[in-house]
């Protein structure tokens, strides 16, 4: 019940934040949804056992030349650098991916906004290790939009909220 109210918090909040910059120029409803199922899908294809650079640059390429991703639990945030962050992922490769799956639990779409509840299980040999780390979480992703319809803000709030 608690997660739910938390959850229903955190999603009306970021549809009020988000809806006063993009009222005149919004997406469309059907648009959101393609676009934020176009990025589950290409964030499950970049952490599969057999990823390649090129799902890493298709990931990237839904993504704004000035987009922000933030980690809110952490108060870590990064701008926008794709070519730090396309590093940093093929670094991430490293690790041995034995299986992952991101799957789509709930979507609430606001205008230019989508937040996304996802349930991620999987297992990984980090680099360096040989110890097998088991995934299995729940996180709520934000996605704000600009005007072009890329991605301009990622905000990851968690998980298990």
């Amino acid at each position: 019940m608690q997660n739910n109210f938390m959850l229903s918090a955190l999603v009306f909040t970021c549809l009020v934040f988000s809806s006063s910059s993009f009222a005149s120029t919004s997406l469309s409803d059907s648009q959101l949804k393609l676009k934020a199922e176009a990025f589950v899908a290409a964030k499950n294809a970049r952490q599969k056992p057999d990823s390649a650079v090129t799902d890493i640059d298709h990931y990237l390429s839904l993504l704004s030349e000035s987009f922000i991703d933030e980690y809110v639990h952490y108060k870590v945030t990064f701008a926008a650098d794709k070519t730090k962050l396309r590093a940093r992922l093929i670094e991430k490769m490293k690790h041995q991916t034995l299986e992952n799956q991101v799957i789509l639990q709930q979507m609430i779409i606001g205008p230019n906004v989508v937040v996304l509840k996802l349930a991620e299980k999987g297992k990984i040999i980090p680099s360096g290790q040989d110890q097998v780390l088991d995934i299995n979480r729940v996180s709520v992703i934000t996605l704000e939009f600009d005007k072009q319809g890329f991605i301009s803000h990622i905000r990851r709030h968690g998980e298990s909220l």
